[in-house]
């Protein structure tokens, strides 16, 4: 029983929202409410991309993910690896139809719920260390998500509050109009073949979607906004890797968003390397709505811990 209700309790202290839904037809703060990017046609790199939004005040931000005041950890620190996969039910057709010819990637992104590899290793899970002693800052600037052939190469991307997000287009001809829903600035801002990253600025800690504002249903991806930094999300091959955990008892839980599937068990991080393989379950039974086509997500961040950072509280 712990799991789902540290997810709770941990989705309520990091002000999560249970689903950012579209905004209703004729809202003024939507997408496209503010054209702030260049033409769908306009050159690639004829311009840098504004921002959607402001970046958060380094006060705000401190007071989010390090409310103690605390210096960042320096004492000895361990790399935790491992694979996540996942055992029980195959994952459902969608019943989406996809263009091949302009989308080649997206039947296999989002042609079924959740993306399986080989040896059922599981694609696109949240992992995250917590209840670890001591301040961990992010050590970028920004969480990146690249689109591709009509698909996000990653289905969730995992910041830290305080990183910008990022959507860099890796196509040669097609243009993209992402947003992130449920932020607080909704500018339209176009992601031209080749150019700048457009970037967004999540106001707060919670979940939002990256969705796409031209007429591509499937392209969402999870975005989960954490108050700390010891965090990863699985490829194909279900591998994560996290850096820079401080050393002793803490708590490693995998998170699989379209299914609100979770699993996780307390861990002792040694100096070094350290392992740690995990499996979630799937029974389709149980689900109760379709998957990220619809933005419908049954579960919050897998921030599981009733701390609001990633030390102790």
């Amino acid at each position: 029983m712990r799991l789902p209700i540290l997810l709770a309790a941990a989705c309520a202290l990091a002000g999560c929202k249970s689903d950012p839904g579209p905004a209703p037809a004729g809202d003024p703060s939507g997408p496209a409410a503010a054209s702030t990017g260049p033409s769908p046609s306009a050159p690639a790199g004829s311009a840098a991309l504004p921002a959607a939004g402001p970046p958060i005040p380094p006060e705000e931000i401190a007071r989010a993910v390090n409310p103690k005041g605390e210096p960042p950890y320096s004492g000895p620190t361990g790399t935790l690896r491992g694979v996540i996969r996942i055992k029980g039910d195959p994952p459902p057709a969608t019943g989406l139809s996809f263009p091949t010819d302009k989308c080649p990637e997206a039947a296999a992104a989002y042609g079924k719920l959740f993306r399986v590899g080989q040896d059922r290793t599981l694609a696109d899970a949240m992992v995250s260390v917590t209840e670890y002693e001591g301040f961990v800052p992010a050590k970028e600037e920004a969480a990146r998500l690249e689109v591709k052939g009509c698909a996000f190469v990653e289905r969730t991307l995992v910041a830290t509050f305080g990183q910008r997000v990022e959507v860099v287009n890796k196509d040669k001809l097609e243009s993209y109009l992402p947003y992130l829903d449920g932020a607080k600035f909704r500018a339209m801002l176009v992601a031209v073949p080749g150019g700048d990253a457009v970037k967004y600025y999540p106001h707060q800690p919670g979940h939002y979607m990256l969705r796409d504002q031209l007429p591509k249903p499937w392209l969402t991806a999870d975005v989960f906004v954490l108050k700390y930094a010891t965090h990863d999300v699985t490829g194909l091959d279900g591998a994560y890797e996290i850096r820079g955990i401080p050393v002793g008892k803490v708590h490693v839980d995998a998170f699989l968003p379209p299914t609100g599937g979770t699993v996780g068990q307390a861990f002792e991080i040694k100096e070094g390397d350290n392992k740690l393989d995990l499996t979630v379950e799937f029974d389709a039974a149980k689900l109760k709505k379709p998957g990220p086509a619809t933005g419908s997500k049954p579960g919050g961040p897998a921030a599981s811990k009733p701390a609001a950072s990633g030390s102790k509280g």
